[in-house]
């Protein structure tokens, strides 16, 4: 582990070194000097904190050689050229180190996605094809070695060991490092089609392929002024380990977030101020009309020094919110949840984001909101079984909990996350007694309609079966006297008589109100198919249940009826449909209730009228929920689901 951190600083230290010596100078072409410092950079950078934390997987030390190869390029060549200017001794040695030393890294980096991300090729398949490429590409590392020209950013001279002719290297160069980008691309394509969890390879496969298409450009295209290929690789190939750090935040690739983020404010605040140093030496040479001069290094030196202070805060609060939220802005972490719950209209839905809202506020794995017995209201990301725990009181009352885990395992909350939950915690509280007590309100109402509607059943079965039976029974006999009394006494007889029949009258009606009829007759099926028939003119009707429905609450049958009613005669009136189908099955314990018409579909923007706002409080009354969408062409469809 501590050879991967040295590996590392010495790349960074051999990259920042051969870009100060070379800038210093004139040069022809330091195009590939910007290759060699993005790579040698990045790549033992990544590859430390892999090895840091998983030593035994060999894709850490391939990311340090990759880069490592890159560096020591950019060392030899600012030596080369800062050295020949200056009269330092080993020019010829370090010339001829810049056009080997980098393909010790920069072969292997193509090959590498076929590695990823335990370092094991994909299959034994590819041991044939892998190894033909392992060996080119040694062969090729040897035959640069004696290239017969030694190039040095843009300048060549002829190699006091090379003999073999630079354009046959070319040409097997381009061709060996198109074949092992190709290669690790679709090697890598392979595992992310046959691995399990996707996600964690998704983000490399983009860049791998993009590093192949440019590798493939460079073969192709690597003469002319703009040096197209090079200026590719450079912007592709940090794409790799940018990935890699994409999969190891969002999808714990290696498990290594720890390391990363307590460094990363640093390597942004060294880049951003390498690049001011570069800026800043090339604009002072621009306006001095001068080369390797002391002043413009010492003012390059001092703006850096200036600017670190100010540099290293932005870059670290810009940090801190990308990686840990608004842990340090409670007011805006507060004012988050507050919107969204203020978004919400309904009050049981009040916590329905709030565990959402908090996991991306302080940039949390997974955030949970629950009951006192454990029952989930909010969560995101999956009920955390660790982490922290606090409890939400509301007026003395403990109203649930709020569960939150830590962003990685090892990694446990700091102060000021602690400090955030804290103060979201009373809010949580009260939005969760708010949901509590109108749940209550809700259960209570759906016991109070079925009650009601259990009670209009049992009274309509008593007032049917016995009070107007007997009045019946009473006006039949108030007959029989009529006909058999004195002459005096028929007329009051028949007063009687009538004001039974009237009586009787009067509890049918009350009778008919309290329910209707066709539900006791004839059941829900039969009362469904009951108001197809009651349908004269108009379009086709069609009655279809799936199978015989089990004994339903009164106050579902109630309801079920009447949304079917209103709902077909919003289709008789509205609709101008052919054809009505009315569907109703009972699928664990809910009943499924379904009226689809083939006609205009619903007025866009759409309006609910008094019908429709019936429909859905019969629906919400026995605990329900109903549903009306609309196609073009397809006509309309009400969806009712009434819990049994």
């Amino acid at each position: 582990m501590r050879s991967s951190w040295v590996i590392c600083g010495a790349a960074v230290a051999a990259v920042l070194v051969g870009i100060v010596l070379t800038v210093n100078v004139p040069v022809q072409d330091a195009t590939y000097l910007l290759l060699d410092a993005v790579v040698g950079l990045t790549y033992p950078l990544v590859g430390a904190f892999i090895v840091a934390r998983r030593p035994g997987n060999p894709i850490g030390w391939l990311f340090c050689l990759g880069g490592t190869g890159m560096a020591l390029q950019a060392l030899a060549g600012g030596y080369s050229v800062y050295g020949q200017a200056h009269g330092w001794p080993g020019v010829e040695f370090s010339s001829w180190v810049v056009n080997w030393v980098f393909f010790t890294g920069f072969g292997p980096l193509f090959l590498l996605p076929a590695f990823l991300p335990d370092g094991r090729l994909p299959s034994r398949r590819w041991r044939p094809v892998v190894g033909a490429l392992v060996a080119a590409l040694a062969v090729l590392q040897v035959v640069l070695m004696f290239r017969d020209n030694v190039w040095v950013w843009g300048t060549e001279s002829p190699s006091p060991v090379g003999f073999v002719p630079t354009e046959i290297i070319a040409a097997c160069f381009g061709l060996v490092v198109s074949a092992a980008a190709v290669v690790g691309a679709t090697a890598l394509a392979v595992r992310v089609r046959r691995a399990e969890d996707r996600r964690q390879l998704m983000p490399l496969l983009p860049a791998v392929v993009a590093i192949a298409v440019a590798a493939v450009v460079d073969a192709t295209h690597s003469g002319g002024e703009w040096a197209l290929g090079v200026w590719l690789l450079a912007l592709t190939l940090p794409a790799l380990p940018l990935a890699t750090a994409v999969s190891i935040f969002r999808f714990r690739l290696f498990d290594i977030e720890v390391l990363i983020r307590r460094t990363v404010v640093y390597v942004v605040v060294a880049a951003v101020l390498l690049g001011a140093y570069l800026a800043t030496v090339t604009a002072l040479n621009a306006l001095f009309r001068q080369h390797g001069g002391v002043l413009e290094s010492l003012l390059a030196t001092g703006v850096v020094a200036v600017a670190f202070a100010p540099a290293r805060e932005a870059v670290q609060r810009a940090v801190g919110r990308l990686l840990f939220g608004n842990r340090g802005e409670p007011a805006a972490a507060l004012s988050h949840l507050g919107q969204r719950l203020e978004a919400t209209a309904a009050p049981t839905e009040l916590l329905d984001g709030a565990a959402e809202t908090v996991a991306r506020t302080l940039r949390l794995p997974s955030v949970a909101v629950v009951t006192p017995a454990g029952v989930p209201v909010s969560v995101f990301g999956g009920i955390p079984e660790g982490g922290v725990r606090i409890v939400l009181l509301s007026g003395g009352r403990a109203e649930g909990e709020l569960r939150a885990a830590p962003r990685s395992p090892g990694e446990p909350l700091s102060k000021a996350d602690l400090a955030v939950l804290d103060d979201l915690a009373p809010h949580l509280a009260v939005a969760l007694a708010a949901v509590r007590l109108a749940t209550e309100v809700r259960d209570s109402r759906e016991r109070l309609v079925k009650a009601r509607e259990e009670e209009r059943r049992r009274l309509r079965r008593d007032l049917h079966d016995g009070l107007g039976a007997d009045l019946t029974a009473i006006g039949l006999r108030l007959y029989v006297i009529e006909a058999t009394a004195p002459a005096e006494l028929r007329a009051q007889v028949s007063c009687v008589r009538e004001l039974t029949q009237s009586i009787v009258g009067d509890v049918r009606k009350i009778v008919h109100n309290l329910r209707p009829p066709a539900l006791d007759e004839l059941g829900l099926s039969g009362a469904l198919e009951d108001l197809a028939l009651d349908v004269n003119q108009g379009p086709n009707i069609a009655v279809t249940i799936a199978e015989p429905l089990p004994e339903l609450p009164a106050a579902v049958e109630v309801a079920a009826y009447r949304i079917t009613q209103e709902a077909l005669s919003n289709a008789l009136r509205h609709s101008e449909a052919a054809n009505v189908e009315i569907t109703a099955r009972a699928v664990t314990e809910r009943l499924v209730l379904r009226i689809r018409d083939d006609g205009r579909g619903l007025p866009d923007p759409l309006r609910e009228g008094v019908g429709s706002g019936s429909m859905r409080e019969r629906a919400a009354e026995v605990g329900g929920e109903l549903r009306r969408s609309s196609e073009p062409g397809r006509g309309t469809l009400v969806e009712a689901v009434l819990p049994l």
